[in-house]
């Protein structure tokens, strides 16, 4: 199944299922013809008991859909951890998957799909790691960077993959192995300032003021400094040549635990996701003692930005 910008019905949508979704392997798609065959044999058989028009009056005031049958087919099913639908991005040659579930925070079909390929160009093209290179993936998620950085570093270099959500760590492994990526490395941790415990809320973040209202909703997660991590992985500090962060505004709190590799590294590029209005400034003034230097960035609306520093 492939994506594309231009797919009339929205990616995830009822109509997209219907039409476009298609299992993985034999018996998530022999699921998944099943219930196509039951959902559209009851729209045929209510069109010949009650006529076309009663029927789909009956479907719009009471919300019938197939997006709704699937997902709670699946989950009556007790299948919602296991059915996987294959997705190709042909853009950027690489395929990923994605669960049918409700239950697991984030884990909607559209959700995964923006996680996976609705990435901005801009930033993809200024995200250039090369043959050979060391790239650290800290936020890995569901692997879009990793993905992308195995494949532009080939065999001769490296991914480290960091990704604290078990969830997400899992669906991480499931696509580098889809992918057939040899050249990565998956560490199930959050890179922090220092070893500890910490909270990972419903937000994918461990800081709560970016929770809001669902501090009660987490996951204790392991915490280590990313000169730990990579130095536990035999990676030395001087080798790294990319690093991205993606944390959900704790940029800073990588950035205190990578002072190693940020003061010995010589050729070395961050791109890095800063959320919230208030926290560029301590994180470029950081990487400033260090030599850095900003190199691209851009600001959103909702006052987040991406930008890219480079070692002079």
């Amino acid at each position: 199944m492939s994506t594309s910008p231009s797919n009339r019905a929205s990616v995830g949508s009822a109509a997209w299922l219907l039409k476009e979704a298609k299992g993985a392997r034999i018996f998530d798609k022999s699921i998944l013809l099943f219930l196509k065959v039951i959902y559209l044999g009851s729209r045929v058989l209510l069109r010949i008991v009650l006529g076309k028009k009663t029927r789909d009056r009956i479907y719009a005031e009471r919300g019938i859909n197939f997006k709704d049958f699937l997902y709670r087919s699946i989950e009556f099913l007790s299948l919602d951890n296991y059915v996987l639908l294959e997705i190709s991005v042909l853009k950027y040659d690489y395929k990923f998957y994605s669960l049918i579930t409700r239950k697991i925070e984030n884990f909607l079909i559209h959700d995964m799909y923006t996680s996976m390929s609705a990435h901005e160009d801009e930033i993809i093209e200024r995200f250039t790691p090369k043959q050979g290179d060391i790239v650290v993936d800290i936020g890995a998620a569901f692997g879009f960077y990793t993905i992308i950085a195995a494949k532009r570093v080939s065999t001769k270099g490296k991914v480290i993959a960091i990704e604290a959500q078990h969830d997400s760590f899992k669906m991480l492994n499931r696509n580098i192995k889809l992918n057939q990526l040899t050249n990565v490395t998956t560490l199930n941790y959050a890179a922090y300032s220092r070893e500890t415990k910490l909270k990972l809320y419903s937000s994918y973040s461990i800081m709560s003021e970016r929770a809001g209202k669902h501090t009660r909703k987490f996951v204790q997660v392991s915490a280590n400094t990313l000169d730990y991590l990579l130095q536990l992985n035999q990676i030395k500090q001087e080798q790294v040549n990319w690093i991205k962060i993606d944390v959900e505004g704790a940029e800073f709190e990588v950035l205190k635990g990578a002072t190693n590799i940020l003061a010995n590294s010589k050729d070395i590029a961050l791109l890095i996701e800063v959320h919230g209005l208030d926290n560029d400034r301590p994180i470029l003034e950081f990487l400033s003692s260090y030599n850095f230097k900003i190199e691209f960035e851009k600001t959103y609306v909702t006052g987040d930005k991406h930008i890219i520093v480079r070692k002079q």
